[in-house]
């Protein structure tokens, strides 16, 4: 099955083998030697995949050598390089690097753009759109699906995710200290049942991060639920009815 990913807002493909190429193009020509392939060509990789030579170039090395090379789907690749053309995928795409451009910072300068996104995923917005408001030159659905799940990773975002939360919550009396007292009235209640006496308690601690656990409440998923803050919902939320499930973000 061919690999797919969208650029600027163009879907481009790596074939598994020329077979499935032909499904999809029978009669375009293919380049089997791709170190001869020009820009708009299809041509086979190292490993037997048929893809699109996105961009040919050439640049100056530190020798002072000039060097063409190629960008496709799986990545840029050196004329001159001891690295074979094989691969999948690619989420880096415009250097020559083994490491991605999407991973993980711990922390970082937390930018207005990152401020931005911030607030606007606090306040209840899709991470993705959250994104595309907070870096409006993003063009590519996909990138900014990468983008906003590992932001949302990066401490320092999420400790700006959290202080939003933290003031939004503040704004309509939801305190630690009312978060406690509210525990305490749920465990107070004798109509209450027990599990969901414990089941009020433990979600109300992990929200406030009063209670450290190896797998801790989604903070971020949680204000989506209540986003908006209606009066339904902050009544439920203060009697500590919650969904029974919790939406959680993964990476795309």
């Amino acid at each position: 099955m061919a690999l797919t990913r969208t650029i600027k807002g163009v879907k481009h493909y790596a074939y598994e083998s020329e077979e499935e190429f032909r499904k999809a193009h029978p009669d375009t020509p293919l380049i089997t030697d791709w170190k001869q392939a020009e820009e708009g060509d299809w041509c086979v990789s190292d490993d037997g995949k048929i893809v699109q030579i996105l961009k040919k170039g050439c640049f100056v090395d530190k020798k002072k050598r000039d060097n063409d090379y190629i960008r496709t789907v799986i990545g840029m690749f050196n004329h001159r390089g001891s690295s074979p053309f094989v691969g999948t995928i690619k989420d880096e795409i415009y250097r020559f690097t083994k490491k991605t451009g999407y991973q993980v910072k711990t922390g970082g300068y937390l930018t207005d753009a990152k401020k931005s996104f911030a607030k606007y995923v606090a306040h209840g917005m899709d991470p993705v759109e959250a994104y595309q408001k907070a870096f409006p030159k993003t063009t590519s659905l996909d990138h900014a699906e990468r983008r906003s799940t590992l932001l949302l990773k990066n401490k320092t975002v999420r400790q700006a995710v959290d202080k939003e939360i933290e003031n939004l919550m503040s704004e309509v009396g939801i305190t630690k200290r009312y978060l406690l007292e509210t525990t305490k009235d749920v465990i107070d209640k004798i109509d209450v049942r027990d599990n969901d006496k414990l089941r009020a308690i433990e979600t109300l601690m992990k929200i406030s991060g009063l209670l450290s656990t190896e797998k801790k409440v989604d903070s971020v998923a949680l204000i989506q639920e209540f986003s908006g803050f209606t009066r339904e919902k902050l009544q439920a939320f203060e009697q500590g009815i919650l969904p029974e499930k919790q939406k959680e973000l993964t990476d795309g």
